[in-house]
């Protein structure tokens, strides 16, 4: 009898350990890890925007216009960010906040719409905050969303230990240079001097694109859908974005999707849900110049730069009261 005590006892010092260096560890990643903490650091300085916020970027790290050239402006981008994700946190600034803006600008490339796009979450101890995870799984089926709910919880850290490794050197940084929420662009690479530049845009290219099928079907755009009505519902105007790409990266994404009709279905599925939108095609903006990208997929400060002043110029052209296409596409 006192041996099943001990061990009981013992068991439950144990579990009692458990718990404690599992709060411990899903605390220190919380605060800690460098994403959370750039996120975190958004949405102080988003609070304290105006309410006469004009446009507003969402989407993930490709979406690189810089709100100080454009001009009354806020940059909620995050690293690695999916279209449900977007939807929620805009769902909570007009539901929740005071801000309406006039304007949402939204990359829609084939990355967001691959098949993968819609429940392969990450950080979820940053977006529980936002996220709905019961309702994604009453509405997908996709039990993975209670899994997310978990984790983000519970156990935020776990699969996330290379995020963990890599926040590290950047325990001291000072944000002092992210302003409107927008994160400056990587300066440390050129593409233009990477001597496999066709291997890397390759590679670029199939860790977006692979999960499409042979005949190039979109993904889910269930989430894309539900941004464009909740932009329908509170007279805001989405901006779509093509994004710059490399000439490598492009090379490779035509060989392995049907680029030209993924463009098509987006397009009409946006008709679908709004009436009233522009897309703004930057996609070859950089052919032949690969100088302007860190990476195959993204751009460094100078294509940074020359695409924001670029957007702002079309924008004010078309911001006028009698324009009122539901569909402008503007070239670069």
């Amino acid at each position: 009898m006192n041996r099943n005590k001990i061990f009981f006892k013992k068991l439950f010092v144990f579990f009692l350990l458990v718990l404690a260096g599992n709060f411990l560890m899903n605390t220190v990643y919380d605060h800690w890890m460098y994403y959370n903490r750039m996120n975190r650091n958004q949405d102080r300085q988003f609070n304290a925007m105006p309410d006469t916020l004009k446009y507003l970027m969402l989407g993930n790290s490709h979406n690189i216009i810089d709100p100080e050239i454009l001009g009354n402006s806020f940059s909620y981008v995050t690293p690695r960010e999916l279209y449900p994700q977007t939807y929620y946190k805009l769902k909570y600034i007009l539901e929740k906040t005071s801000k309406r803006p006039r304007y949402i600008l939204l990359s829609i490339d084939p990355l967001n719409f691959s098949p993968k796009a819609e429940n392969d979450l990450t950080f979820d101890g940053y977006w529980k905050k936002y996220l709905d995870y019961p309702e994604m799984m009453r509405e997908t089926g996709h039990r993975v969303y209670l899994l997310n709910w978990v984790t983000g919880r519970f156990f935020s850290y776990v699969g996330n230990f290379k995020f963990m490794f890599n926040s590290i050197p950047y325990l001291r940084t000072s944000f002092k240079l992210i302003k409107h929420g927008y994160f400056p662009r990587r300066n440390y690479r050129n593409f233009g001097q990477e001597q496999n530049r066709e291997a890397l845009g390759l590679q670029r290219a199939t860790s977006y694109l692979a999960s499409y099928n042979k005949t190039s079907e979109l993904g889910t755009v269930r989430y894309y859908g539900k941004i464009l009505d909740l932009c329908k519902k509170y007279h805001i105007r989405p901006v779509l974005l093509r994004m710059p790409l490399t000439d490598e990266y492009l090379k490779s994404a035509y060989a392995m999707v049907d680029i030209k009709k993924l463009d098509g279905e987006v397009i009409a599925y946006t008709r679908l849900h709004s009436d009233n939108f522009k897309v703004f095609d930057f996609r070859n903006k950089f052919h032949g110049r690969p100088e302007y990208f860190f990476n195959a997929d993204h751009v460094n400060p100078i294509g940074a730069t020359i695409v924001t002043k670029k957007i702002k110029y079309l924008l004010e052209m078309t911001d006028t009261d009698n324009y009122t296409d539901s569909l402008s596409v503007i070239l670069n």
